[in-house]
Formats: C-alpha cells, sequence, structure tokens
C-alpha cells in the first residue's frame, strides 16, 4: 500500500474512478474472517456514533470523504460501536464489542487498530487532523514497518525484525509476536540490535511495578524501599525510567510520613532529568503530600481526643 494511496488521492484519481461506499463490518469475528480469507489487514474502529465529539468528527473528515475509499484495497473495515443510544445496537452485538474492547484494553474513543491478516495488532492510533489524504499517509507511516519486515531477506531481516518489533508501542509481543521474537534471537544472537535487552528491561518493570504496588497496598513501606532500591542497584535505568522508579521509593516515605526524606528523595528524583514532566511537577507534589500529612495528623488528634 505504501506511497499508492497517496499518490492516487494526490492525482484526484479517486474522485472520479466511481468507487462504491465503502463497506464497514460490525462484527469483530466477521472481520477477522475476511481479512484472513482476502489476505488483507484490518482496521478496528472502537467508537462511540451518537455521543463521541471526536469518533463524529473522524467518520465525517476522513472515513467518510471519497479519498478514503483506497484504503479497501489493502484493509477490510471494522465498526465496533459503543452507541448511547442502544436502539442503535443490539444486546449481542454490544456484549461482543465490549469483550473485543476489553481484550484489547481500549481506554478511550476513538481508537484505531490495525491488525494483520492473521489478526494480530501492529498499531494504534486515533483521530488524526488533516482530513482523509492525510489520514491515509499516517496509516502508510505506521504500515512500514510491517512492510519493510515482510519484504526483508539475508541480512537485512534482523534489522527489519526488531525495527518492527520496537514499533509495536502498547502491544503484547510476546502474546501476538512470539514467532518474530524467537527468529530475531536465532539470527541475532548476540543481541547487537538491543531489543532483547529493551524487552527483558520492560518485563523487569512491570514485575517490579506489581511488587512495589502490592507492598504498598499491604502497608510493607519499609519493603517497598528495599524493592526500589534493589531495582536501582540492578538495572541502573537512566533518565524518565529512573525517575519513576525513584517516585515508588517517594511513595512509601509519604506513607511513612516522612515529609523532609520524601521531598528530599524528590529533588534527588528532579535533578536525574530537571526537564521531564514529573521533575516539573516536584512543587505539587510538595503540596499535596504536605496537605495529605497535615490531613493525617489533624485526623490522629481527632481519633486520640475522642
Amino acid at each position: 500500500m505504501k506511497n499508492t494511496i497517496v499518490t492516487m488521492a494526490v492525482l484526484g484519481g479517486l474522485a472520479s474512478t466511481g468507487y462504491a461506499e465503502l463497506t464497514w463490518l460490525e462484527d469483530f469475528e466477521a472481520g477477522k474472517k475476511a481479512a484472513a480469507e482476502q489476505d488483507k489487514k484490518m482496521l478496528v474502529d472502537f467508537t462511540g456514533s451518537d455521543w463521541c465529539v471526536w469518533c463524529i468528527r473522524l467518520k465525517d473528515e476522513v472515513f467518510d470523504q471519497p479519498e478514503f475509499e483506497k484504503i479497501a484495497e489493502d484493509y477490510v473495515l471494522v465498526e465496533l460501536d459503543f452507541p448511547q443510544d442502544e436502539s442503535l445496537i443490539t444486546p449481542e452485538q454490544k456484549a461482543k464489542n465490549e469483550q473485543v474492547a476489553q481484550e484489547y484494553g481500549i481506554q478511550g474513543f476513538p481508537t484505531v487498530i490495525l491488525f494483520d491478516s492473521e489478526a494480530r495488532p501492529f498499531a494504534v492510533t486515533g483521530y488524526q487532523e488533516g482530513g482523509a489524504e492525510a489520514y491515509l499517509s499516517h496509516i502508510d507511516n505506521l504500515d512500514d514497518p510491517l512492510e519493510a519486515l515482510n519484504e526483508a531477506e539475508g541480512e537485512e531481516r534482523a534489522e527489519a525484525l526488531a525495527s518492527f518489533l520496537k514499533s509495536l508501542e502498547g502491544i503484547d509481543i510476546t502474546e501476538h509476536y512470539s514467532e518474530e521474537l524467537a527468529e530475531l534471537k536465532k539470527l541475532d544472537p548476540e543481541d547487537k540490535t538491543g531489543l532483547q535487552k529493551e524487552l527483558a528491561y520492560s518485563a523487569a518493570v512491570m514485575e517490579f511495578e506489581t511488587k512495589i504496588g502490592e507492598q504498598l497496598g499491604s502497608g510493607e513501606y519499609d519493603a517497598a524501599i528495599e524493592t526500589a532500591d534493589s531495582f536501582l542497584a540492578e538495572h541502573n535505568p537512566e533518565g524518565e525510567n529512573r525517575q519513576h522508579v525513584m517516585m515508588g521509593r517517594i511513595m512509601a516515605l509519604v506513607e511513612k510520613g516522612e515529609k523532609e526524606k520524601s521531598f528530599t528523595a524528590l529533588d534527588e528524583m528532579a535533578a536525574v532529568k530537571p526537564d521531564s514532566e514529573l521533575a516539573q511537577m516536584v512543587p505539587m507534589f510538595k503540596e499535596n503530600i504536605t496537605a495529605a500529612l497535615e490531613e493525617k495528623a489533624a485526623a490522629a488528634g481527632e481519633e486520640e481526643t475522642e
């Protein structure tokens, strides 16, 4: 699809070819079946057709425009609707749509997910300004790593695999692309692409977040501090990655009521990368900590007087 969609749209070919109106399937499983049979990718639009302003704009500005019809050459289109007016959808289809939304972690509308012909997600996007031609170009860009992988052979295969897998932001690689990951490990046993190291770190972060979350939730604040310190010592993350881990330690200090230590830890966190979003929020964090600890102390005083 690369270049063909944009070229046709720019040349005005779509306006005079008399394409039929695009067909949007309303069932995810039907879309998967059609994509497999036609050897096409799948574009799934999670929308709120009668209430979501940006969903309506995406449909009007992009999906309903004649320039966008070229998408059907490479994609099966699926619309999964979540309307407020329940007369617009059957209870059965509503339940199906909600199941798919839960499976792919949909948190807002519109969300547009691109799937390959095997129904594996490879890109997530949403509303984009600029109309149909710009959106087609945007989809081309999202396609690039997958197209490059499909064309890569020989020595270029490992780099193409790494580039593709790195492009899967927000997508579980081990769940959907375990074969590609295994192939990369075979082609790049020394991890020259660096992807295996990145994935190992991501897995360690997920394990850390789960563990420290459980410790904070159960009041094991000293253990949470030790968990954060151990992670920093073992993995030595840099920049914002380090700041996020340090925040776990800070949360434990706050829960322990150690205001001065938490303030010092906040300053140390900010110094790691002063221009980061977390660093900019330090004054607000300190105000919130002060207010929370004062409220906690006041509540404790009231309990004693009772």
